[in-house]
């Protein structure tokens, strides 16, 4: 796990690829401050400031309630009193802050567990959170732009590989792969084990093979394939495309195979995104549960057995 933890905060950004050993601790130095000056601010608002602010009110009682049903299942994340649930909702808190814009749509701590779960650490798992963040906040816009360009090019791909499923799903009126949402708005979290999304997410963070190469992802059945199967016909698919003849125009820009054009993830960060509301959020109900608020802490998780990586959960 010790590898993993540090090649996560170079994959996500937190540590710059060209920077020393030395440089890179220092911008740790200045993240760390920079972190608990974020987090003072929602921690100093006192309950009568909450009562003018019903933005931050619905924010905290959305965060609460999405941390008591994230991963609990998982060992690391177990039990009432336990100080990862504590983590969670403290990052996912002062994220608000960081970006005001998007602050917080559910869904995001799907996206926080396992990162936080690796480093066991806050301020870490704040910062590569926000490199994943990065990568995926257009998955969280009000208008679901982003992810309805998704579900169409994923369209455009189904079609290119097997148009006869596609024609199937037309005639059963689920021809706009509706139920491809979940995967794509949370990259897979909920469709493989928690062990396995470690890895699929880590491939993914490279941008290798090709852009967009999540699209080229979507499992049979949940939790019914292995994610390293998923791997290999993901990338077989792509070689398999790459070497098409007269491969129509929109799927090779799609895959950055077009000459001449640099690619562009369908995550792409241009402009600031409009999110959703706290009480909009609530239409995009992924589980069921309701939580206690947890008590302020900073502390550095203990690692805990390596047995709980095994453990899965919830579809």
């Amino acid at each position: 796990m010790s590898l993993r933890k540090e090649a996560w905060k170079y994959l996500l950004s937190y540590y710059s690829w060209d920077n020393t050993a030395e440089e890179n601790k220092a911008q740790v130095r200045r993240k760390t401050d920079e972190y608990f000056r974020m987090k003072l601010q929602w921690k100093s608002v006192s309950e009568e400031q909450e009562l003018r602010n019903s933005l931050l009110r619905g924010y905290r009682s959305l965060i609460e309630r999405d941390v008591s049903r994230t991963d609990r299942n998982n060992k690391f994340y177990e039990g009432s009193e336990n100080p990862g649930l504590v983590l969670l909702n403290d990052v996912l808190m002062t994220y608000c802050m960081y970006n005001f814009d998007l602050g917080y749509v559910q869904g995001m701590s799907d996206l926080l567990s396992p990162i936080l779960y690796i480093t066991q650490n806050e301020v870490d798992a704040f910062w590569c959170f926000c490199g994943f963040m990065e990568l995926v906040h257009r998955n969280f816009e009000e208008s679901q732009e982003s992810m309805k360009r998704q579900l169409s090019q994923l369209t455009l791909l189904l079609r290119v590989l097997d148009s006869a499923l596609c024609d199937f799903l037309d005639s059963k009126e689920s021809g706009t792969l509706c139920f491809c949402f979940r995967w794509i708005l949370i990259w897979f979290k909920r469709e493989f084990a928690f062990s396995e999304i470690l890895q699929l997410w880590e491939v993914l963070w490279t941008g290798l093979p090709c852009p967009n190469f999540h699209l080229l992802h979507i499992n049979e059945l949940t939790m019914k394939m292995s994610v390293e199967d998923i791997l290999c016909r993901a990338e077989a698919i792509y070689r398999q495309l790459a070497a098409t003849p007269d491969l129509p125009r929109n799927v090779q820009e799609l895959l950055g195979l077009s000459e001449g054009k640099s690619p562009t993830p369908s995550t792409d960060t241009a402009s600031s995104p409009q999110p959703l509301s706290p009480s909009q959020a609530q239409e995009m109900e992924l589980t069921d549960s309701v939580s206690q608020s947890q008590p302020d802490s900073s502390i550095e998780i203990l690692p805990t057995e390596e047995a709980s990586t095994s453990q899965s959960i919830s579809p």
